[in-house]
């Protein structure tokens, strides 16, 4: 019966605390604002951003395959198509390295590539690092160039036998060693993570227990029940609500303003700069998942801080806190996007960020079990943080 009382207590306490999240007045804050923010601030200006002149940076390390190097022919046709096109600098560059740390387009690509052409299905990467609302015509274009330049080369040659041999390995750096497709992934995703959080750091403040005592309904919840924990459950799935209809809210301002501009997107996560082309869908769950907890801890910090200071203090500090560690991530995750630094290994949202990367580069080291496990640690101890916080609350009540 005690089982079942609780689990009675938290259905009240949630159905409580999405009632108020869904009050008007939060309801506009939460929902509305981030549509009409990024409307005005990102919508508005794309409609001439169009004009603007936007760089392509094109590599390829394809070695060929029987006297015939399909890459290049590939990087030579995309700056002839577009040399006539005022909007778009097409640069050739030397290495992966310079595609990754663009801050416009990129296309790389391998060196296996000819080879693929002939034997199988050949890959190539692309990177969006100003997250454009633009780059899906202008990859269309690209994708459209290279699927002719192969089909061209394949109708006019023989397929030669396939030779058997093992090739040396070469000496791969650092910054290669999580591969091309964790290339292109790294600095959308980080911007992803970033965004999703500094976007979110306030919404807590309507719904959270600053909230409560401000409103002076503190003192009924905790006559309510005794069970604290689920009062930090019901805040928790309340908050993650709230952040993920926010973001939703932000999408939708863009998708907005995008219809307007005339930019269209094929899915949401093009909006963040993420290229499908390049992800299946066991790889777009793990995004989305690691988003998620990374919001999660987001919402925890602000909750246990807001648990156990007094109401100003809480609701001047807990957003900066939040906001201070996604920055110090992002800062981080840009100056060095496929690398693991001392200072960004001891950052929560580096483990979100870094573990996506490894499990979608398909590198199941160590620390791919080391990440997730801290993770859910400090998930743990934040809740039980919270809950203590409660708990001293409670007794200051009673006193």
């Amino acid at each position: 019966m005690s089982k079942e009382k609780g689990i009675s207590q938290l259905k009240t306490l949630l159905k409580k605390d999405l009632r108020l999240l869904f009050r008007k007045r939060v309801a506009i804050f939460v929902f509305g604002g981030p549509f009409i923010m990024m409307f005005l601030l990102i919508g508005l200006p794309s409609l001439f951003s169009s004009q603007q002149t936007s760089s392509l940076l094109i590599c390829s390390d394809d070695l060929g395959y029987s006297s015939t190097n399909i890459g290049d022919s590939i990087i030579g046709n995309i700056s002839y198509y577009f040399l006539s096109e005022s909007t778009i600098d097409v640069e050739e560059v030397a290495n992966l390295s310079a595609v990754t740390y663009t801050s416009d387009f990129g296309l790389y690509i391998p060196s296996n590539f000819s080879e693929l052409a002939y034997t199988d299905l050949p890959t190539y990467y692309i990177v969006d690092a100003t997250q454009s609302l633009f780059s899906e015509s202008i990859f269309t274009t690209i994708r459209s160039i290279a699927n002719s330049v192969i089909a061209t080369t394949l109708a006019n040659r023989t397929i030669p036998p396939i030779n058997q041999g093992e090739i040396a390995p070469a000496s791969i750096p650092e910054e290669l060693l999580l591969g091309p497709k964790a290339a292109s992934v790294a600095l959308p995703l980080s911007y992803m993570i970033f965004l999703l959080i500094a976007l979110n750091s306030g919404s807590y403040t309507s719904i959270g227990f600053a909230r409560e005592k401000r409103m002076r309904t503190m003192e009924v919840l905790l006559a309510y029940t005794h069970r604290h924990r689920n009062l930090v459950i019901s805040k928790t799935i309340t908050g993650l609500v709230a952040s993920l209809g926010s973001t939703l809210s932000y999408v939708l301002g863009i998708l907005a303003a995008t219809q307007i501009s005339g930019a269209s997107f094929n899915s949401i996560f093009e909006i963040f700069g993420l290229n499908l082309g390049l992800l299946h869908a066991g790889d777009i769950i793990v995004l989305f998942l690691f988003s998620v907890l990374a919001l999660l801890i987001s919402l925890l910090i602000t909750m246990a801080i807001d648990s156990n200071l007094v109401r100003e203090a809480s609701e001047r500090i807990s957003p900066l806190v939040s906001i201070g560690l996604a920055m110090f991530f992002y800062f981080s995750a840009v100056s060095s996007p496929l690398s693991a630094s001392n200072a960004s290994m001891i950052n929560p949202f580096f483990w979100c960020y870094r573990s996506s990367l490894l499990i979608i580069s398909g590198k199941f080291s160590a620390e791919v079990i080391i990440y997730p496990l801290l993770i859910i640690s400090l998930i743990t101890v934040l809740i039980f943080f919270s809950t203590k916080g409660i708990q001293k609350e409670k007794t200051l009540y009673l006193e």
